[in-house]
């Protein structure tokens, strides 16, 4: 019998305004549920203390959130957008290191749409 290889998957969560995170989340805490060590690197926000992040505190080590981000984006014009490209760059990298370590069961690239769509 061949060796069953397991290669991951990739879920894609788009649309307009809220619930694309909310979905995410809920996939983490069924995973985190499962006893799976859970990882979310969120792009865009930064700086403000959001309920999941308090809720995460209390689910302990095998469920981190990190925000990478800068804040909102405005828009195009946002004075800020270059900050906000390199918080994004250091986002990216610190997925490729997470997903290349194999520490984490679920990842998740939390707003990642948002900052490819901003450059």
């Amino acid at each position: 019998m061949a060796e069953k290889k397991n290669n991951g998957l990739i879920l894609l969560n788009t649309g307009n305004g809220k619930g694309k995170t909310t979905a995410a989340l809920g996939m983490a805490l069924r995973a985190w549920g499962q006893g799976m060590k859970v990882l979310i690197l969120q792009f865009i926000k930064g700086g403000w203390k959001y309920g999941e992040l308090k809720a995460a505190e209390k689910l302990g080590p095998n469920f981190e959130i990190r925000q990478m981000g800068e804040g909102f984006i405005k828009g195009p014009g946002d004075k800020f957008l270059e900050e906000h490209r390199h918080a994004a760059v250091e986002a990216l990298a610190a997925a490729k290191t997470e997903i290349s370590s194999g520490k984490y069961d679920l990842i998740i690239l939390d707003e990642i749409l948002y900052a490819i769509n901003y450059g």
